[in-house]
């Protein structure tokens, strides 16, 4: 009996272990799934922002992707010769902000070749709830259009962002050269992430000018474009001040006269969860982007 035991209890350790490693994907934003990585493992940070949604649309469940629901959404004829704005980064620049506040604004929001009327929550980023972009569109309203490119994330990090696979970078470069052929060219690219490589950001530099080298590497103007990066670290009271200055570096060596917006400096008055943008969040950062756009425009 102890003898059969001894082969058993390996080959039981085994057989779970692989299970796992094979249904992690499938399990890993179930409560046995967080019970078991976030809680026991601790390797899935990101599944928290996974399960944040509900607040715009609460019966629309689109967990798994980027957002892609259109049946509300309005179809628009793209225009050319349109500005470029793409707002990325993880889940601060996609759509798990907090707010019931409509934001009207007349521009467009590009997504799987078409336009769309631009609302929360955004087509092409993930999650469910509110984003800055409507914000920043609406204190735009006097610009000509603005067609808004939207692929933030959730617990994006820089070197998932820059990854050999390229998925995210063909995400954004394939949609920016689409673009391209209406004449309507890239100008800012907004660049809101960091608290997924706070405490560990040996190579943030070289993996984020890889990632937005090769994201812009084939487009027409490709030197006219303004990196707006912010520096943002911060989330559950976790910041990183080092991180913060390689934003700024980053920042400073593309435009040395655009001061890089500090968001950790926004307290918990402006987020909801201690990490995520509330209403208040959202205007505050909207009104600095889109002052820094109105100023290089």
């Amino acid at each position: 009996m102890l003898k059969n035991l001894k082969i058993l209890i390996p080959l039981i350790v085994i057989s779970i272990f692989f299970f796992i490693k094979i249904s992690y994907k499938n399990i890993q934003c179930t409560k046995y799934g967080n019970l078991i990585f976030d809680k026991i493992i601790g390797i899935n940070s990101n599944c928290y922002e996974r399960k944040l949604r509900g607040v715009v649309n609460p019966h629309i469940i689109n967990s798994n992707g980027r957002y892609s629901y259109t049946d509300n959404k309005k179809v628009l004829k793209c225009p050319k010769n349109a500005i470029v704005v793409l707002v990325s980064g993880q889940s601060n620049a996609a759509n798990f902000l907090r707010s019931k506040k409509r934001y009207k604004n007349k521009h467009y929001n590009y997504f799987d070749g078409k336009c769309y009327e631009l609302s929360n929550p955004v087509l092409g980023a993930e999650g469910e709830m509110s984003s800055i972009i409507p914000a920043i569109a609406n204190k735009l309203n006097n610009f000509e259009d603005i067609i808004f490119v939207t692929s933030g994330w959730g617990g994006l990090s820089i070197k998932d962002a820059n990854d050999k696979s390229k998925i995210f970078i063909n995400y954004n470069k394939n949609i920016l050269e689409n673009l391209e052929k209406n004449k309507n060219y890239l100008k800012f690219f907004v660049w809101i992430q960091g608290e997924s490589d706070a405490g560990n950001s040996l190579d943030y530099i070289k993996n984020f000018n890889s990632m937005f080298a090769n994201i812009i590497k084939n487009l027409k103007y490709k030197k006219n474009i303004e990196l707006i990066i912010t520096q943002t670290t911060k989330c559950n009271n976790k910041e990183d001040e080092n991180l913060r200055k390689k934003q700024k570096l980053i920042s400073n060596s593309h435009n040395k006269l655009l001061i890089p917006i500090n968001t950790d400096n926004f307290g918990d008055k402006f987020r909801y969860d201690q990490c995520h943008f509330n209403e208040f969040g959202i205007d505050k950062i909207s009104f600095e982007i889109s002052k820094i756009i109105k100023k290089f425009n």
